[in-house]
């Protein structure tokens, strides 16, 4: 203990004198975090950017318009006569999406005819797209529901039939897991736990790699009475408790202030998240260890930790990844934070069920610390490898 002490009071010491340790702990991530939440803090996308080239000019025509521009999805920013003007305001990236009314839309209509409504929209973002698409979908059917209803009661057909013949069959959808939709409790979490990881190895980079930067790694296995576990240790509680109460305080405000649902069990979900720290940590004293170079060891972890997210199973599938690519994604931390967050978050299931990804993290913490610890006493022991940046 009196060796683990020692430790501590020199980690102690460089957090007061150092600000850039004081912002990599604790300020850098939570401001980070707190930058996300506010870009995601509307849940959903709204309000999205739309063109209509109305040819008809009819009562019909604006009605249509109007309740596109009344779809909570949707806004019509731009109304126009010519289809050349829509589409400059869609390559200037002034709209994301193109509606076309024909010059015979309300006589097509009168009619009883079918009328053609022609849609544009900028694919090049998936969400954007998938929202207008959606959205667009969603008003024009709409629209031709109620035109046919009142078609057919002008007819003097009753209100019971016209509404059987609209919809014969009824479709009930509900969702299971965020039924409204919100990118809040599930992509802003995932990117909160990437930002917990990316700096969680960072943070073991930089505790350990900055004694061999400024040539102190052998005052500092002294430090630690000549036992690295002890060093290692001492040198890991102040990052591991920081990166933590982050991530703990962040899920505590995502299921406790903003209210959302919590199904699961709080205590396999922390306890993942303290495996994804340790785990994070320990391939962070793994690429420093191999490499005793706290410049290209930071650089190693920027690599490994700022994609993660994408290989994580969170916002594509992993079973729809290449057999390289899953293996990438499933070796890293996050990736079993995320499995083990939307299991109990999201769905509520068992605490048994997320036993595999919990295991998973905790050998890679395992793993990655017992190959770690003889590469950095190796280290820390041979003068030669100091003094590199």
């Amino acid at each position: 203990m009196k060796a683990l002490r020692a430790v501590l009071r020199r980690e102690w010491v460089d957090l007061n004198v150092s600000s850039l340790a004081q912002a990599q702990l604790l300020w850098l991530p939570m401001a980070v975090i707190a930058l996300l939440w506010a870009v995601f803090a509307s849940g959903t996308a709204t309000e999205l950017p739309l063109a209509v080239v109305d040819l008809d000019r009819s009562s019909a025509s604006r009605q249509l318009r109007r309740a596109l521009d009344a779809s909570p999805g949707l806004a019509v920013h731009l109304r126009t006569t010519t289809l050349a003007e829509a589409l400059s305001a869609v390559r200037r990236g002034d709209v994301d999406g193109i509606v076309l009314i024909p010059a015979d839309f309300r006589r097509q209509l009168k009619r009883g005819a079918t009328g053609e409504v022609t849609a544009w929209f900028n694919a090049q973002f998936l969400l954007t797209g998938n929202a207008i698409s959606r959205e667009l979908q969603t008003v024009v059917l709409t629209f031709s529901a109620q035109v046919l209803a009142l078609n057919r009661l002008a007819r003097g057909d009753g209100h019971a039939g016209v509404a059987i013949t609209l919809q014969p069959i009824a479709a009930r959808r509900d969702s299971l897991q965020n039924p409204y939709l919100n990118y809040v409790p599930f992509l802003v979490a995932g990117l909160a736990a990437a930002v917990v990881q990316m700096f969680a190895m960072l943070g073991a980079v930089r505790v350990v790699g900055r004694e061999f930067r400024d040539g102190t790694a052998g005052a500092w296995l002294a430090a630690g009475g000549g036992r690295i576990g002890t060093a290692v240790a001492g040198k890991l509680v102040a990052p591991t408790v920081a990166e933590f109460f982050i991530g703990a305080a962040f899920l505590g405000g995502l299921h406790g202030w903003l209210g959302w649902p919590m199904p699961g069990s709080w205590v396999v979900l922390l306890g993942a998240l303290g495996l994804m720290v340790l785990a994070a940590e320990g391939l962070g004293l793994l690429v420093i260890g191999i490499t005793a170079n706290y410049r290209f060891a930071s650089s190693v972890a920027a690599f490994v930790t700022a994609p993660a997210l994408a290989f994580s199973g969170l916002t594509f599938p992993l079973s729809s990844m290449p057999a390289a690519a899953e293996a990438w994604g499933r070796a890293l931390p996050l990736t079993g934070f995320v499995q083990v967050q939307l299991a109990q978050a999201g769905r509520g299931a068992p605490a048994s069920v997320s036993g595999p990804d919990l295991a998973l993290l905790a050998g890679t913490a395992l793993v990655s610390l017992g190959a770690a610890l003889p590469l950095l006493r190796w280290r820390a022991r041979s003068p030669n490898c100091w003094g590199r940046r």
